[in-house]
């Protein structure tokens, strides 16, 4: 497993960026932080299909605050 262990600061809460390559024994964990509340994903905006190049314009302005969704 493969993770970055510096702490960052956004707004009043405080993030631990995660990174994980595609293992099974990755997956496992992500389950079990999911099942134990440990992991949280942050949601900015969800668009449908039809409104995909707004997400994209969204996501290249950067001013996201979390994942950008579209929807199928």
């Amino acid at each position: 497993m493969t993770y970055a262990a510096k702490k960052i600061t956004f707004s009043k809460k405080q993030l631990v960026p995660l990174l994980l390559t595609a293992k099974g024994q990755n997956l496992d964990f992500i389950v079990k932080l999911v099942k134990e509340g440990k992991l949280k994903t942050v949601i900015d905006s969800k668009f449908p299909l039809s409104k995909a190049e707004d997400a994209w314009a969204k996501s290249i302005d950067g001013h996201a605050s979390g994942k950008i969704i579209v929807e199928m």
